[in-house]
């Protein structure tokens, strides 16, 4: 007989055993298609999920084009010259209560020109288009302030192809100035351009991966739990069928065809699920992001694998767990009771994958991550956090057996008891929650070591009550106008101005000075001076530079700058001669571009009257100023304050570092996969839940009939959920610690800079939380199952 004859028998006997499991899910009784029902909406739910990640790399294409459409221009280096199909860009962005406001202040050169993406016509002079989301802002009380930062008539609406997403604030503003001394303007004659090439840092490389991965992991844990929902009852049908004949090899294929049945029918459903969420994306925005409907599509390849990776899953995780269970003619009996678990392998799959991460330890704190860096990552990563939940179970028997020893209440030894009888079911959806919170852990931690390490060296010290307002441009000799400008609003209480600026010694190679320009008054401010007139300058030593000798253009061991020639940052001049400094003086905590008054590199401290008109004009004005004392909403009224006087201008906040766009742009991303996934799993608990009250609803009855009180009852299901997710939480904090640390390593960025024990405590809570809001939601389905018509038997 030849080999494919002998495997045709094998073949029929899969054939016949996985059809009736299918024809048992459907048409088994109302328990089996409850149970399958239960199955087809978790796995839909999972399904949804991974077709939504399938969707991820043409969401971010369309992102891109969207963008290349709206801003490319502005990055554009060749310019045209001006003709009837021409017209002025220049960016008047601002920002609201954290959120980004994009604006374009436009002008037409001639009829010809191009509309702006999303408009039908040019706004007038003064006048406004701008986006949904924004105009609905505007239009409410909580964007007053806004509004009188854009006073302009709303003449227009900018359509969806003028939009990267639908909540976002955009807005476009006439102009009739553009060219006339406006800052940085931009002439086009078309749109859409290619954007700069975005950087391929490998820190960012890392929280990318380890964001995808960590997001897309507590999925798949889900759907290895959704298909073994209703495993005890299917366990009692399969004893009966083994009085008909059927051996244990046959029983397994049928459980095999009813999570198979389970699964198909939830293929059907997650894309019924996929298709509902879409049309409701655009009432969704995370941290500002959102998506038009249009441009959520699955890529066909990345689609047609999870549609067919799940029943293959759904299959063979029936199979691996009806190898620990025998359903006999006369009862089930389940292996965890009758030998002993096997701990090894469970501990080396955490200690191989750990292992990976640290051997590429280096691969991702220099220049470069190549694919088998990346690849080592990923495979690390999945076997730490798949083997911290093969953890799980044996962690829940241990305590369920410590615990069965302490004598308490009845709803205690209710909770207690179900543990120790079956701790899979306890664990299984556990399971998500010790993977979501590990996996969220690692990646706040080294999200927050990575945004350290972008922002390290800046900040603005000293009075944390000052604002600083930048005006782009030539500016720096108007800092009087301006500041008598900004004190008309009637919200700042002190305004003070100055430039600052860079120049080079000619005589003093690897020197940098730092300039800083304005009154006495001012810059009294910064440093300890003595008796000042205009025509002065002094200096500050920096701890990074050696001054130039006093009359002379030599180096000297006495820090400071005394003298000499400097290179001006002005093109077309070449050099300058700075006035002899009067004094080296110390600094204060206010000194521009120091920490704590102790600069890194050299300061000057020059009077307006010691540096040349073209200097300083060249240079931009910076004013320093304090808010009216309990002005309500103080930044934003000294952003509108600013804004009116300069659209070009920028407010910094005292403290604050500065985002990195890219950076931005991934936490974003990572913020609203981190709240899909956690929806997700208090979902899968919540079904979970349901399913195994649904199994117990017999004993649930018989408890209320012989006296048992429905509080009892609900304090033993609260009991039976939360010391499951207690012992998960701890073993979650400990793995995602662990994870958090080799993690940051990765990134070469200290433990310490990165660890927050504040945002771990918050999500361990959130798991706490969860568990709760769970078990109130299930309350009931309780009360329903203690009814004496649980009692009836058929």
């Amino acid at each position: 007989m030849t080999a494919d004859q002998a495997r045709l028998p094998r073949v029929a006997r899969w054939g016949t055993a996985l059809g009736l499991g299918l024809r048992m899910a459907f048409a088994g009784g109302r328990d089996a298609r409850l149970r399958t029902l239960l199955i087809a909406t978790g796995v839909g739910l999972g399904v949804a999920a991974l077709l939504l990640a399938a969707s991820v790399p043409g969401m971010r294409a369309h992102r891109d084009d969207r963008l290349r459409a709206l801003s490319g221009v502005m990055f554009s280096d060749s310019l045209p010259a001006k003709t009837d199909r021409t017209l002025l860009l220049s960016d008047i962005s601002t920002t609201y209560h954290g959120e980004q406001v994009v604006g374009r202040a436009v002008r037409r050169e001639g009829a010809a020109a191009p509309v702006p993406p999303g408009l039908t016509a040019y706004p007038a002079p003064g006048a406004l288009a701008v986006s949904p989301a924004l105009a609905e802002l505007l239009a409410s009380p909580d964007g007053r302030l806004l509004r009188q930062r854009l006073p302009g008539p709303i003449t227009g609406t900018i359509g969806e192809s003028g939009l990267v997403g639908p909540a976002d604030l955009v807005f476009y503003q006439g102009s009739d100035r553009l060219g006339d001394g406006f800052g940085r303007v931009v002439r086009a004659d078309h749109f859409a351009d290619p954007l700069p090439p975005k950087p391929t840092s490998p820190a960012l490389v890392l929280l990318t991966v380890v964001g995808l991965v960590l997001l897309l992991c507590p999925v798949v844990v889900f759907l290895v739990a959704a298909v073994r929902f209703g495993g005890e009852a299917r366990d009692r049908r399969l004893a009966a069928l083994r009085l008909t004949g059927a051996d244990r090899a046959t029983t397994a294929r049928i459980a095999a065809g009813e999570a198979l049945g389970g699964a198909l029918l939830g293929l059907l459903l997650g894309v019924l699920f996929f298709l509902v969420g879409r049309a409701q994306i655009e009432r969704i925005s995370v941290d500002g992001l959102s998506f038009f409907a249009v441009d959520i599509q699955p890529q066909p390849s990345l689609a047609a694998l999870a549609l067919l990776a799940v029943p293959l899953l759904a299959v063979l995780v029936t199979l691996v767990a009806m190898r620990r269970i025998a359903a006999e003619p006369l009862g089930v009996l389940r292996g965890a009771r009758t030998a002993r678990r096997r701990v090894w392998w469970r501990i080396a799959l955490p200690v191989l994958g750990t292992a990976l991460l640290v051997s590429r330890r280096n691969q991702f704190a220099g220049a470069t991550s190549s694919s088998p860096s990346l690849l080592a990552l990923i495979a690390g990563l999945l076997l730490l956090l798949v083997g911290t939940t093969l953890l799980l179970p044996l962690l829940l028997d241990l305590a369920a057996r410590a615990l069965g020893r302490i004598g308490g209440p009845p709803a205690w030894q209710l909770a207690v008891g179900r543990l120790r009888f079956s701790p899979e079911t306890g664990s299984r959806p556990v399971t998500g929650i010790v993977v979501a919170v590990a996996g969220a852990i690692a990646l706040q931690s080294l999200f927050g070591g990575v945004s350290t390490r972008y922002t390290a060296g800046f900040s603005l010290s000293g009075d944390p009550t000052r604002y600083i307002a930048v005006f782009h441009g030539n500016t720096g000799d108007q800092i009087q106008q301006l500041s008598d400008r900004v004190s008309a609003g009637g919200t700042i209480a002190d305004v003070r101005g100055y430039t600052e600026d860079y120049a080079l010694p000619l005589d003093g190679p690897g020197l940098v000075v730092t300039l800083v320009t304005s009154s006495c008054r001012v810059l009294r401010t910064f440093a300890q001076l003595p008796d000042c007139v205009d025509g002065d300058v002094f200096t500050v030593p920096g701890s990074a530079d050696s001054g130039l000798a006093a009359g002379s253009h030599s180096m000297s061991p006495v820090p400071g700058l005394t003298g000499g020639d400097l290179t001006a940052p002005v093109p077309g001049l070449p050099g300058w001669r700075l006035p002899a400094a009067r004094a080296v003086v110390t600094g204060l905590p206010a000194l521009p571009g120091s920490h704590d008054g102790q600069p890194i590199h050299t300061t000057v401290l020059a009077t307006t009257g010691a540096v040349p008109p073209v200097v300083l004009h060249a240079q931009e004005a910076t004013l320093l100023l304090h808010p009216v004392p309990g002005l309500r909403d103080a930044e934003e009224s000294l952003r509108t304050t600013v804004t009116l006087t300069d659209p070009r201008s920028t407010l910094l906040r005292p403290g604050l570092q500065p985002s990195d766009p890219h950076l931005l742009g991934v936490r974003r991303a990572l913020t609203a996969g981190t709240l899909a996934v956690l929806t997700l799993i208090g979902a899968s608990m919540l079904v979970g839940l349901l399913e195994q009250l649904r199994d117990r609803r017999r004993t649930l009855a018989v408890l209320t009939a012989f006296g048992t009180r429905r509080r009892t009852l609900a304090w033993s299901l609260l009991l039976q959920s939360a010391l499951p997710v207690l012992v998960g939480l701890v073993l979650a904090v400990a793995a995602g610690v662990g994870l958090a640390a080799l993690l940051l390593g990765l990134a070469g960025v200290p433990f310490g800079l990165g660890f927050s024990l504040g945002d771990t405590a918050v999500l361990a809570g959130g798991g706490a939380a969860a568990v709760l809001a769970v078990t109130l939601l299930s309350l009931p389905a309780l009360w329903r199952r203690t009814r004496a018509a649980g009692l009836r038997w058929e």
